[in-house]
């Protein structure tokens, strides 16, 4: 009888990066979400809506910072995604970090995601807890 022989020493190292990678995102996701979701403006969610387009064209510092904004936004979200699978606030980190993104079809994503009454009750209790009023919902 020919048994086969399978190695899988190859994911203790992976489970460990895995382990630590999920240590790491949710200690970021409670640090970051509630500083995040208290410098945003009451009415941030109404505005999106509501934008005007039209802006000057950009400068060298502005292309800059939009670069890192979309970073940070990009990295928010994958995390977000793997928070949906390890412990942290997935949708939350998703929210936040889609905020910070620039792509096409960016309201119409936060507009699914804001119209879910458990993200609006985790949000304005995030706002309480900071001292800051409640958002003003679409």
């Amino acid at each position: 009888m020919n048994s086969i022989m399978v190695n899988f020493s190859f994911l203790q190292p992976l489970l460990g990066w895995l382990a630590l990678l999920s240590f790491f995102t949710f200690i970021l996701s409670l640090i970051l979400i509630p500083w995040v979701v208290g410098r945003l403006a009451q009415d941030c969610f109404l505005k999106l809506y509501h934008n005007d387009r039209s802006t000057p064209p950009p400068s060298l510092a502005s292309v800059m910072m939009a670069i890192l904004r979309n970073g940070l936004g990009l990295l928010l979200v994958l995390a977000g995604i793997a928070m949906l699978f390890l412990p942290g606030q997935g949708l939350l980190t998703i929210l936040i970090g889609a905020l910070l993104l620039s792509f096409p079809g960016k309201n119409k994503l936060i507009n699914g995601l804001v119209r879910q009454p458990k993200i609006q009750q985790s949000l304005d209790w995030i706002r309480k807890k900071r001292g800051k009023e409640a958002f003003l919902w679409p």
